[in-house]
């Protein structure tokens, strides 16, 4: 009885160790490693701050065009006394990465608006990632909002200019044989609006290719825009100090050695020393038991 008591002791025990290293996955976080959390959140509000501030300008800029109005009867027009709600859940699904076309800009001002909404919405995730990438690294301090900023806008402003112009460039000269506008006229403007929709991943669908040279044109800005991304990440992820930073990142991993490792690493547990067994005696003979010891009489 007290055998089989052991056993299922045992199992149980291996079964609690084992949920609860599965939960320690999912929530691997100390002290130390965690503190991304909090600028992760202050970032987050502060963006979407901002997402609220450009949606009260597009509000007052062309909201009386969403009121009662729709586009080819098949995009959807706001109610009520005004279209901020309407306008801010614009901005709001494209930060977010799940527009669905149902609002979308009247005028040119309004475009303007919607390519910052689809810039925004890119580098939001961008954003967010690089702040949980620095709180890893080695020798970092704990990141905050406008030092994450900078960082990244110093790493990746040349390179995405580049990206911009190409953006600029092709859109404009292809932009009278992409497609049909529901607002304006197919030139120069709209092929850059279009352009920049799609090299930012936020397709609104009040555009679309539909001629040879669309088609020809939206692939490569659609791989330019989806590439780009994780290049942006690699290049902030290098680091490049100055004599004066190098010093201060001594300094910080001095002052904290456990961090060396980055403060994503968990130091493993050392393993508890067992005890030795004492070997159990053999009956037998003792020709049988030299014959087990690899001995001769």
């Amino acid at each position: 009885m007290a055998r089989e008591v052991g056993q299922l002791t045992s199992m149980t025990q291996d079964v609690v160790d084992n949920f609860a290293m599965n939960v320690w996955k999912v929530f691997p976080w100390t002290n130390r490693n965690r503190a991304w959390l909090g600028c992760v959140i202050q970032a987050y509000l502060m963006c979407n701050v901002l997402g609220f501030f450009l949606a009260c300008v597009l509000n007052s800029v062309e909201g009386h065009k969403w009121i009662n109005s729709s586009v080819a009867h098949h995009h959807v027009s706001a109610r009520g006394g005004t279209a901020l709600d309407e306008c801010w859940w614009f901005v709001f699904t494209t930060m977010h990465g799940t527009a669905f076309g149902e609002f979308i800009p009247r005028g040119f001002v309004g475009h303007i608006i919607a390519c910052i909404c689809c810039s925004l919405g890119y580098w939001f995730v961008i954003f967010l990632c690089c702040i949980v990438m620095f709180s890893q690294l080695p020798g970092e301090k704990t990141p905050t909002f406008w030092s994450t900023l900078t960082r990244m806008v110093s790493a990746v402003w040349p390179s995405y200019l580049v990206f911009c112009t190409i953006v600029v460039a092709v859109g404009a000269q292809c932009g009278p044989y992409i497609s049909q506008a529901h607002y304006g006229y197919n030139d120069a403007p709209m092929g850059i609006y279009f352009m920049w929709q799609v090299a930012h991943r936020m397709p609104y669908g009040d555009l679309w290719p539909n001629t040879p040279t669309g088609y020809a044109v939206t692939v490569p800005a659609a791989i330019l825009g989806l590439l780009y991304m994780p290049y942006t990440m690699a290049l902030v992820a290098v680091r490049c100090p100055s004599m004066a930073q190098h010093e201060a990142l001594l300094s910080e991993l001095r002052q904290h050695p456990e961090d060396a490792f980055g403060r994503g690493y968990v130091m493993p547990e050392m393993p508890v020393a067992q005890p030795k067994k004492k070997p159990r005696a053999l009956g037998g003979t003792d020709t049988e038991l030299q014959a087990l010891s690899g001995t001769s009489a």
